[in-house]
């Protein structure tokens, strides 16, 4: 599947959407989208909210041509296909911010997960989880009703209430213009570890961090972000990685835990992974009252099974091991993190005040004054 569809006029479809935004604003939305698209909203926030991106980017593409199948996720489906991906990600996506709407979800590729990942086209028999069953029926009657428009100017009417909607939603974060790439590996671990010691945001703080620094290692594209305490994972632990040669497979996973880890806590994760394949497997255990792990046991035990367990007791080994490892040089690796880290933060719906608390400890204020540990640590 490729990302750049040569259909979409991705200068043309950003004019649209800047267009459409202005008229918004203006108060020119159809009520009846309004209300359709708010109550699928609403259904969304409890349930999977990237399905939310995807109505988006149907509607979007049929604003650019009204002959685009809106069921279609990619361009190889039929004739009336496109790539919603590349739409999503190169249009989309970076734009959202600056009209000032939520995707529902705020990575950078919201289709590349389930269930967009796998299937060519969306249908009411989607493989979802039972919960969700009710959102894709009504994410197909939407589908149904951007099918039977006649023309561009219909299509613009969905995408003003689209964008009218999506407004509403959403967390405002502080822009990243204040990262400094002056910190060294001693400061940048100092920062980690005073945010994460501050706050732990239900794990979500822990989670972004390990997360960003997969992204340094292997890149954004192969790096999966489990939701925190979500019991319905499609991969064992927090954080994965996809294989570089087959991403229907997992490299590697992490457990991410600032809570005390116990050696059942280990099996039971060594186990989880066996069963789905996965042969190297990391536990981050960075919680303060962390008590001694039989290590060497859980590690026999884990290579009986045909797996490898590593285990990082503080931040400083994890990221050592990264830099070192990353195809970047250490230096660009260190310049990379704080940006990576905060973007994390974002996509994992951290609190505004936590993401500007990482910018605090890894930039200069607001002021334009010298910051402690990014300028005097």
């Amino acid at each position: 599947m490729s990302d750049d569809d040569p259909r979409i006029d991705k200068a043309r479809a950003k004019a649209i959407l800047f267009e459409e935004a202005a008229r918004a604003g203006a108060g020119f939305i159809d009520p009846a989208w309004e209300r359709l698209i708010d109550t699928f909203s609403q259904a969304c926030e409890n349930s999977s909210r990237t399905h939310i991106a995807f109505l988006g980017t149907a509607i979007l593409a049929k604003c650019i041509d009204v002959r685009f199948d809106a069921f279609a996720v990619k361009e190889a489906e039929s004739d009336r296909a496109y790539s919603a991906r590349g739409l999503c990600h190169n249009v989309l996506v970076p734009n959202a911010p600056e009209i000032d709407i939520n995707l529902g979800v705020t990575g950078k590729e919201p289709l590349n997960n389930q269930p967009y990942f796998r299937v060519q086209r969306v249908s009411r028999d989607m493989p979802v989880r039972g919960p969700v069953r009710p959102v894709i029926e009504m994410l197909c009657q939407l589908l149904d009703k951007l099918e039977a428009l006649k023309s561009e100017a219909e299509a613009r009417q969905a995408l003003r209430a689209f964008i009218a909607v999506r407004k509403r939603y959403g967390q405002r974060y502080a822009p990243l213009t204040r990262i400094t790439s002056a910190l060294t590996a001693e400061q940048l671990i100092t920062a980690i570890e005073e945010f994460v010691a501050e706050s732990s945001e239900g794990g979500r703080r822990a989670q972004a961090i390990v997360a960003a620094l997969m992204d340094l290692f292997a890149g954004e594209d192969r790096v999966h972000v489990g939701r925190v305490n979500d019991p319905s994972r499609t991969v064992p632990g927090d954080v994965a990685v996809r294989s570089a040669t087959d991403p229907e497979k997992w490299e590697r996973v992490f457990e991410v835990r600032d809570k005390p880890v116990s050696r059942e806590d280990l099996l039971l994760f060594i186990t989880r992974c066996r069963d789905a394949g996965i042969a190297e497997v990391a536990i981050v255990a960075v919680a303060g009252g962390q008590e001694d792990i039989p290590l060497a046991e859980a590690r026999s035990w884990a290579i009986e099974r045909g797996l490898t367990l590593s285990v990082f007791r503080t931040w400083a080994d994890l990221v050592a091991q990264v830099l070192y490892w990353a195809p970047t040089p250490q230096i660009e690796g260190l310049a990379q993190i704080p940006a990576l880290i905060y973007a994390r933060l974002v996509a994992l719906e951290v609190s505004p005040s936590g993401a500007a608390a990482w910018l605090d400890l890894v930039g200069s204020p607001e002021d334009g004054s010298p910051q402690g540990t990014a300028e005097n640590s």
